[in-house]
């Protein structure tokens, strides 16, 4: 190696051999020459502040794009306004390069986009709406198992978390109008919504704006929206939460007509009441016949101790029957073989029907089945045992209107 390198510019590569650095291409005898005649500070004169000179090309190049990088970052970036980008994209386009270019992506790009979003949207709108039926019905199935119906709650709260702040009043909103239209008024179903608004963390005042604003949705549904008045009454405690139903008690009282002798408040007032003692009753009904003290429930109802006495005693005359069971568990009534009304002892309750007994036809004869109206030829066919309905004294020929006396047995002969 030449001794007027400098060595310390020489790095060792991987196979051994000596490579020199682009640092400087100054031999070590120039650099110390230049070292020794600016000990003093000559030849500075000859540069002027921020510039740096060399006779290397190569690094001059280097320092040049270095002060080039400066500069470009020390200058902020002008950026071109969106308009005038526009303006010089469209400067000497016709119409038609124009519509073709432009008009038509975006016109496109937007319908494209719109019809997805609207595909997405029904998709996901149809699965929140069954996912929230889905948790009405399975909260009702588990009424009064308050911890499925906990469970039932959580579950459902974390598939519906992609409707966001929407999520809770969509909830509430489906369970209670599947509540009002499967469940009856009852002291336990008191119970459960009280439980269910709980879960919910509501204040009273919204739970009544909840209870209000699903029935202003629907005021085609009376019933329900009676329903969820009466349970709103009885499950609210405070007067603030009370009055926040008044709007859905001006919608019922509005639907009833004024006719001066009792007003729709009253209308709606006194339809409350019935539908506590009607829910008493059956609760007294439902408990059974071993009864010797008042059902509870009626403190739930609103009714008063004495109110309650006088339905127990009535249901306890008639024998703790359930509506069900008074309204089919009467005694059959029976009937004859003519098909006429008769008691116990099989006497006619209606002795008019013997005489109508002696005019009808032999339905045991030959053609006793069969009546033929001499006025037009009308054949009827009268099922056996059954004629008392569709041939009684009152009928008329189908086709010409003649009178029962007008049939007559056909002609076998």
């Amino acid at each position: 190696m030449p001794a007027n390198i400098d060595t310390r510019n020489i790095i060792s590569l991987p196979d051994s051999s000596a490579a020199a650095t682009l640092t400087s291409s100054v031999t070590f005898d120039e650099a110390a020459g230049v070292a020794e005649a600016d000990v003093y500070g000559d030849g500075m004169e000859s540069a002027t502040e921020g510039e740096t000179e060399t006779n290397d090309p190569r690094i001059a190049e280097i320092i040049r794009k270095e002060q080039a990088q400066v500069a470009m970052k020390s200058q902020p970036v002008q950026k071109t306004p969106m308009s005038v980008s526009v303006l010089n994209f469209l400067k000497g386009k016709d119409f038609g390069e124009i519509f073709f270019t432009v008009l038509v992506p975006v016109i496109g790009g937007y319908y494209l986009t719109k019809k997805a979003y609207a595909n997405v949207s029904t998709r996901v709108d149809g699965k929140a709406e069954d996912t929230l039926d889905d948790y009405a019905n399975e909260m009702i199935y588990h009424d009064g198992d308050f911890e499925e119906m906990k469970l039932a709650h959580s579950d459902y709260s974390k598939k519906l978390v992609f409707l966001g702040p929407k999520k809770t009043d969509a909830m509430i909103k489906r369970y209670l109008e599947f509540y009002a239209k499967k469940k009856t008024v009852s002291p336990q179903a008191i119970s459960s919504l009280s439980y269910v608004f709980s879960l919910y963390k509501f204040t009273e005042e919204h739970a009544a704006d909840v209870i209000c604003e699903l029935c202003l949705t629907m005021p085609e549904k009376i019933a329900s929206a009676g329903k969820l008045l009466f349970f709103g009454e009885h499950i609210l405690k405070t007067a603030e939460g009370k009055a926040k139903l008044q709007p859905l008690k001006d919608l019922l009282s509005s639907l009833y007509v004024d006719d001066g002798v009792i007003s729709g408040d009253e209308i709606v007032e006194k339809s409350q009441r019935a539908m506590a003692e009607a829910a008493y009753r059956a609760a007294v009904a439902d408990s059974g016949k071993k009864q010797s003290e008042l059902t509870v429930g009626w403190e739930v109802l609103g009714l008063k101790e004495e109110e309650a006495t006088k339905i127990f005693e009535g249901v306890a005359g008639e024998g703790f029957l359930t509506q069900t069971q008074a309204k089919y568990g009467a005694k059959q009534q029976k009937f004859d073989s003519k098909g006429f009304k008769v008691d116990d002892n099989g006497t006619l309750e209606n002795p008019e029907d013997a005489v109508e007994e002696d005019d009808s036809v032999d339905v045991n004869s030959a053609s006793g089945n069969v009546q033929e109206c001499s006025e037009c030829g009308y054949t009827l066919f009268v099922a056996e045992g059954r004629d008392f309905k569709f041939f009684n004294s009152g009928f008329t020929c189908p086709e010409c209107g003649a009178s029962k006396d007008k049939f007559k047995p056909p002609d076998m002969d």
